[in-house]
């Protein structure tokens, strides 16, 4: 596996199916009187029906994704936020690996039907 590849996937893992899955199970708890920002999120949620909820949790991963697009994007030099004016060069194991990070991650949040 080429090592662009090896480091998308691994954040990917992280963020679309860890972290998705521990926001879903943080957020699926009974509803309570708490007032952090998990308490209020899951009192909102408690509202809905389950397949309403489901919309959310699919508009959590589509937010995720596009934040991680935009940061890969960023880094291959294909996206220039404001202030960013020049290329990264991004390496891994002595190897630079910028170039198709975006395509990459993009390819994976489709294959996952993040963008459905």
């Amino acid at each position: 596996m080429k090592l662009d590849q090896k480091v998308v996937d691994s954040i990917f893992r992280e963020l679309l199916e860890e972290n998705s899955k521990r926001y879903r199970q943080l957020l699926d708890k009974p509803a309570n009187n708490d007032d952090d920002t998990y308490s209020r999120a899951r009192n909102a949620l408690a509202k809905l029906s389950e397949k309403e909820k489901e919309f959310v949790f699919a508009f959590i991963d589509l937010a995720i994704a596009d934040s991680a697009s935009v940061i890969f994007g960023t880094l291959d030099g294909s996206h220039f936020p404001d202030g960013i004016e020049d290329d990264f060069i991004v390496t891994y194991k002595n190897e630079e690996i910028q170039g198709s990070l975006q395509d990459i991650f993009i390819e994976k949040a489709e294959d996952k039907g993040v963008y459905k």
